[in-house]
């Protein structure tokens, strides 16, 4: 699957983006958004569809006000996969 299917297949979980704004998001959005209100299976399509140097640079970049928009367990979660996984 491509990032825009992607994109458009979890367009739901984007509603207060304007609708023709939501292909523009970037991956720090996207990640946060999955991460926080997708299913396993969406982070699994994440995952393989962004790859894991892509997940351990948008955590990377990740401030302490931008960490506090994810729920902790997911936050930690993210961490995990992106630091065990990257190289």
């Amino acid at each position: 699957m491509t990032r825009d299917a992607f994109i458009a297949k979890n367009k739901h979980l984007f509603w207060y983006i304007k609708s023709e704004k939501i292909k523009d998001i970037d991956n720090e959005v996207l990640v946060e958004f999955i991460f926080n209100f997708g299913t396993w299976e969406d982070v699994k399509e994440l995952v393989e569809i962004l790859g894991y140097a892509e997940l351990k640079k948008v955590y990377d970049g990740l401030d302490e006000r931008k960490k506090g928009n994810y729920i902790p367990e997911f936050l930690n979660l993210f961490y995990l996969i992106a630091h065990k996984n990257a190289s």
